[in-house]
């Protein structure tokens, strides 16, 4: 996983209020073993979104989020390795569950996966289907709630 962290007398680079600066992008990915089922999802998962220094209550519906979306995505896929990945820039929190570990990080960034075709929609998911027959579950949030969720 990527740093999350200044030096430790320094504060987090993510909270529930966005990107610190200097940050205007940052990227933390997590592999789990697809055998591993569910359990090894959620590992993956609480792993990206722990760099997020927030209350419980910013962090829940994101945490769902990765849940739902690596869920997705092992009912999916036959890979034996997938991974789990969120991203934040100004606009909010991207989280993408994919079996294409290959790609590097750089390239493999989850709003790439928006050029992908679209198989399906699912309230908030997205499911991309990439060229090499790759999938891509892929959500996204704001860093402000909306006005009917506050």
């Amino acid at each position: 996983m990527s740093p999350v962290r200044t030096p430790v007398e320094g504060q987090s680079l993510l909270t529930e209020c966005g990107l610190m600066a200097p940050a205007l992008k940052m990227e933390f990915t997590a592999h789990f073993a697809r055998a591993d089922g569910e359990p090894a999802a959620e590992a993956a998962t609480a792993s990206v979104t722990g760099v997020i220094d927030a209350p419980g209550s910013f962090l829940e519906p994101i945490r769902d989020a990765g849940r739902a979306v690596t869920r997705r995505l092992l009912e999916r896929t036959t890979a034996d390795l997938c991974r789990v990945i969120l991203s934040a820039d100004e606009s909010g929190v991207t989280l993408a569950a994919t079996d294409n570990t290959t790609v590097a990080l750089e390239a493999a960034h989850p709003a790439a996966a928006h050029d992908l075709p679209l198989l399906s929609v699912t309230g908030d998911l997205r499911v991309h289907h990439g060229p090499d027959g790759y999938v891509w579950v892929v959500w996204q949030g704001p860093w402000a709630p909306s006005p009917g969720d506050l």
